[in-house]
Protein backbone atom coordinates (compact mmCIF):
# COMPACT_ATOMS: atom_id res chain seq x y z
CA UNK A 1 0.00 0.00 0.00
CA UNK A 2 1.36 3.42 -0.90
CA UNK A 3 2.26 5.86 1.85
CA UNK A 4 -0.65 8.05 2.87
CA UNK A 5 -3.37 5.62 1.73
CA UNK A 6 -6.07 4.92 4.28
CA UNK A 7 -6.91 1.40 5.35
CA UNK A 8 -10.62 0.68 5.60
CA UNK A 9 -12.08 -0.60 8.88
CA UNK A 10 -12.92 -3.84 7.09
CA UNK A 11 -9.28 -4.37 6.06
CA UNK A 12 -8.13 -3.60 9.63
CA UNK A 13 -10.59 -6.18 10.97
CA UNK A 14 -9.33 -8.79 8.51
CA UNK A 15 -5.74 -8.06 9.54
CA UNK A 16 -6.72 -8.42 13.21
CA UNK A 17 -8.13 -11.91 12.58
CA UNK A 18 -5.06 -12.95 10.59
CA UNK A 19 -2.80 -11.61 13.34
CA UNK A 20 -4.49 -13.68 16.05
CA UNK A 21 -4.35 -16.86 13.96
CA UNK A 22 -0.71 -16.32 13.01
CA UNK A 23 0.84 -14.86 16.14
CA UNK A 24 -1.50 -16.34 18.75
CA UNK A 25 -2.34 -19.78 17.40
CA UNK A 26 0.72 -20.58 15.27
CA UNK A 27 3.49 -18.82 17.19
CA UNK A 28 2.01 -19.20 20.66
CA UNK A 29 2.08 -15.51 21.55
CA UNK A 30 -0.98 -15.93 23.75
CA UNK A 31 -0.64 -12.69 25.69
CA UNK A 32 -1.58 -11.02 22.41
CA UNK A 33 -5.17 -11.89 23.40
CA UNK A 34 -5.11 -8.88 25.76
CA UNK A 35 -4.48 -6.59 22.77
CA UNK A 36 -7.05 -8.17 20.47
CA UNK A 37 -10.06 -9.12 22.61
CA UNK A 38 -12.19 -6.74 24.68
CA UNK A 39 -12.51 -7.28 28.43
CA UNK A 40 -16.17 -8.17 27.87
CA UNK A 41 -15.46 -10.48 24.91
CA UNK A 42 -18.26 -13.03 24.34
CA UNK A 43 -17.44 -16.51 23.03
CA UNK A 44 -20.15 -19.13 22.41
CA UNK A 45 -22.65 -16.87 24.15
CA UNK A 46 -20.57 -16.55 27.34
CA UNK A 47 -18.63 -13.55 28.51
CA UNK A 48 -15.05 -14.81 28.84
CA UNK A 49 -12.85 -11.77 28.13
CA UNK A 50 -9.41 -12.28 26.58
CA UNK A 51 -8.81 -15.33 28.79
CA UNK A 52 -11.34 -17.37 26.79
CA UNK A 53 -9.51 -17.31 23.46
CA UNK A 54 -6.14 -17.39 25.25
CA UNK A 55 -7.13 -20.61 27.04
CA UNK A 56 -8.59 -22.17 23.87
CA UNK A 57 -5.40 -21.53 21.92
CA UNK A 58 -3.26 -22.82 24.79
CA UNK A 59 -5.18 -26.11 24.97
CA UNK A 60 -5.09 -26.70 21.21
CA UNK A 61 -1.39 -25.83 21.02
CA UNK A 62 -0.65 -28.31 23.81
CA UNK A 63 -2.55 -31.12 22.05
CA UNK A 64 -1.27 -30.46 18.52
CA UNK A 65 2.40 -29.92 17.78
CA UNK A 66 3.68 -28.28 14.62
CA UNK A 67 0.41 -26.31 14.51
CA UNK A 68 -0.18 -24.17 11.45
CA UNK A 69 -3.25 -22.21 10.46
CA UNK A 70 -3.89 -21.11 6.91
CA UNK A 71 -6.35 -18.30 6.27
CA UNK A 72 -8.60 -18.89 3.31
CA UNK A 73 -11.44 -16.62 2.33
CA UNK A 74 -12.04 -13.51 4.42
CA UNK A 75 -15.08 -11.30 4.06
CA UNK A 76 -15.71 -8.15 6.04
CA UNK A 77 -18.64 -5.77 6.22
CA UNK A 78 -18.98 -3.02 8.77
CA UNK A 79 -17.88 -4.30 12.17
CA UNK A 80 -18.07 -7.99 11.12
CA UNK A 81 -15.27 -10.11 9.69
CA UNK A 82 -15.64 -13.75 8.63
CA UNK A 83 -12.53 -15.87 8.22
CA UNK A 84 -12.36 -19.39 6.82
CA UNK A 85 -9.27 -21.17 8.14
CA UNK A 86 -7.62 -24.56 7.92
CA UNK A 87 -5.55 -25.85 10.84
CA UNK A 88 -2.94 -28.59 10.63
CA UNK A 89 -0.99 -30.25 13.40
CA UNK A 90 0.35 -33.47 14.86
CA UNK A 91 -1.61 -35.00 17.75
CA UNK A 92 0.96 -35.04 20.59
CA UNK A 93 -1.17 -34.87 23.76
CA UNK A 94 -4.64 -35.87 24.91
CA UNK A 95 -7.47 -34.15 23.07
CA UNK A 96 -11.14 -34.70 23.90
CA UNK A 97 -10.19 -37.79 25.90
CA UNK A 98 -8.20 -39.28 23.02
CA UNK A 99 -4.62 -40.18 23.99
CA UNK A 100 -1.87 -38.85 21.70
CA UNK A 101 -1.68 -40.75 18.42
CA UNK A 102 1.19 -38.94 16.71
CA UNK A 103 -1.05 -38.62 13.65
CA UNK A 104 -1.20 -35.51 11.52
CA UNK A 105 -4.66 -33.99 11.36
CA UNK A 106 -6.35 -31.27 9.33
CA UNK A 107 -9.55 -29.42 10.22
CA UNK A 108 -11.24 -26.25 9.09
CA UNK A 109 -13.61 -23.70 10.49
CA UNK A 110 -15.18 -20.31 10.07
CA UNK A 111 -14.97 -17.59 12.67
CA UNK A 112 -17.18 -14.54 12.52
CA UNK A 113 -16.01 -11.70 14.71
CA UNK A 114 -17.65 -8.48 15.74
CA UNK A 115 -15.01 -5.77 16.15
CA UNK A 116 -15.63 -2.46 17.87
CA UNK A 117 -13.07 0.19 18.71
CA UNK A 118 -10.30 -2.04 17.37
CA UNK A 119 -11.11 -4.93 19.75
CA UNK A 120 -13.03 -8.14 19.17
CA UNK A 121 -16.20 -8.12 21.26
CA UNK A 122 -17.92 -11.30 20.06
CA UNK A 123 -17.15 -14.51 18.21
CA UNK A 124 -19.26 -17.04 16.37
CA UNK A 125 -17.06 -19.97 15.43
CA UNK A 126 -18.06 -23.07 13.49
CA UNK A 127 -15.34 -25.73 13.60
CA UNK A 128 -15.28 -29.24 12.12
CA UNK A 129 -14.74 -30.94 15.48
CA UNK A 130 -16.17 -34.24 14.26
CA UNK A 131 -13.83 -34.27 11.28
CA UNK A 132 -10.85 -33.62 13.54
CA UNK A 133 -11.76 -36.27 16.12
CA UNK A 134 -12.47 -38.87 13.41
CA UNK A 135 -8.87 -38.50 12.18
CA UNK A 136 -7.57 -39.34 15.66
CA UNK A 137 -9.54 -42.57 16.20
Amino acid sequence: MASGERVSPEERNKALARRWLDEGWCRGELDLAYQIFASGFVMRGRRVGPEGPRQSARLIRAAFGELSVEVGLQVAQGDQVATHYTARGRHVAEYRGIPPTGRSAVASGIQIWTVRGGLVVADLNVFDEWGLVSQLR
